[in-house]
């Protein structure tokens, strides 16, 4: 029966119908409406503390977006056993990986790659807090006080802003190297460590598949986001107003993350709670603030992340969007400009004290080195 007022439209609300699956979709548009992501194995091994892992990666129809790694500490003999300091991203006291070429990309210890730059770098799981935290996901397992064991769960990162700064894995005799090597398990527990257990890595592969029949590039193809950890060149006395020099750089600087280290290596709060602290570009200070301004700051744009001890981290130049760091979403409009004869410093006056003196800083410096011109703006919209 027909509702009195109401005609029958055959030409409107017809449902579609799927299409033949001989029906392919047009080869125009950006990189990231042909490029689907995926996922795949990389390796899994069972080694030991101290061990070095050179496994070799597998390739793949497409371009690496990040490795994916997965340690877990199998259950030995041990009593009081508890995380050092560092624990337990100190399990690898080097994390090294080249392009296909053999140029470093990521290198430095595990306590600044997959915990520090996971928290800070705005290229982890999610940039945002709880969730770019290894300690916070579901996978953490803290450590057993009478076996040792414990796993945690992070990655090492390439791509940068969505689908820019990922690596060709397409060629299984041009690859990526990943070099992990492993400390003592004195080095990440305390305690009486009467039988330390085996350690099993799984390392997997994050990538956008590429389908051969179109083989679309991604934007600023061999742009690559290059992360280091380096020492600035002055020591600081405690209570000092040292101006510290950082390495030279060179690309376009997106995150740069300050540890603060004692003579014996251990992170201290030498950031002066009623001091401020200067970031210079080539003598000028480009971020002049007060040590509460910082954390703060830190805190908002991360959505109220945690200070680690000896910890200040400058996530501004990845925040071209919002207040927030937004990982993969961001236009690198706010990413400082370096070239190699840029000079960076940084001064806090004064610095205070704690621990052994003097005192390093560490800097854990990410930056965009393009192939061409930047790909700023929102390329794949």
């Amino acid at each position: 029966m027909q509702t009195p007022g109401m005609s029958p439209m055959p030409q409107v609300g017809a449902a579609g119908r799927p299409q033949p699956q001989t029906t392919q979709q047009a080869t125009t548009g950006p990189f990231l409406r042909h490029a689907r992501a995926a996922s795949r194995p990389g390796y899994a091994i069972t080694t030991n503390y101290s061990a070095q892992i050179t496994n070799p990666l597998a390739s793949a129809p497409g371009y690496m977006r990040w490795l994916d790694l997965t340690f877990v500490a199998n259950a030995g003999t041990t009593t009081g056993a508890a995380f050092q300091a560092d624990g337990p991203y100190n399990l690898a006291t080097l994390i090294q990986v080249r392009d296909p070429w053999g140029t470093p990309l990521i290198t430095g210890d595990g306590y600044s790659i997959l915990y520090l730059l996971a928290k800070y770098g705005g290229q982890f799981f999610s940039p945002l807090y709880p969730a770019n935290t290894s300690s916070q996901l579901p996978s953490f397992v803290t450590v057993s006080a009478t076996t040792g064991a414990y796993t945690f769960h992070s990655m090492v990162p390439l791509e940068g802003t969505k689908g820019y700064g990922v690596v060709s894995i397409g060629n299984s005799s041009v690859m990526p190297t990943l070099t992990m090597a492993l400390s003592s398990a004195a080095t990440v527990l305390s305690g009486t460590l009467t039988t330390p257990g085996t350690i099993s890595a799984t390392v997997d592969e994050f990538y956008y598949d590429i389908d051969p029949t179109y083989p679309v590039e991604p934007p600023g193809n061999g742009s690559t986001f290059q992360t280091s950890v380096v020492v600035g060149n002055q020591t600081i006395g405690a209570n000092s107003s040292t101006r510290v020099q950082l390495p030279r750089t060179g690309g376009y600087l997106t995150s740069l993350v300050l540890v603060a280290r004692d003579a014996n290596g251990v992170r201290q709060d030498i950031w002066n709670s009623t001091g401020r602290v200067r970031v210079y570009i080539d003598g000028v200070p480009r971020f002049d603030e007060t040590f509460i301004q910082l954390q703060d700051r830190m805190y908002a744009m991360t959505n109220g992340t945690p200070r680690d001890t000896g910890v200040a981290a400058y996530s501004l130049f990845k925040a071209s969007l919002s207040q927030l760091t937004l990982g993969y979403l961001d236009t690198l409009e706010q990413a400082l400009q370096t070239n190699p004869g840029t000079l960076v410093e940084v001064e806090m006056t004064p610095w205070g004290s704690g621990g052994t003196s003097p005192y390093q800083l560490q800097a854990i410096v990410t930056q965009l080195v393009p192939s061409g011109p930047v790909a700023q703006g929102l390329p794949e919209v």
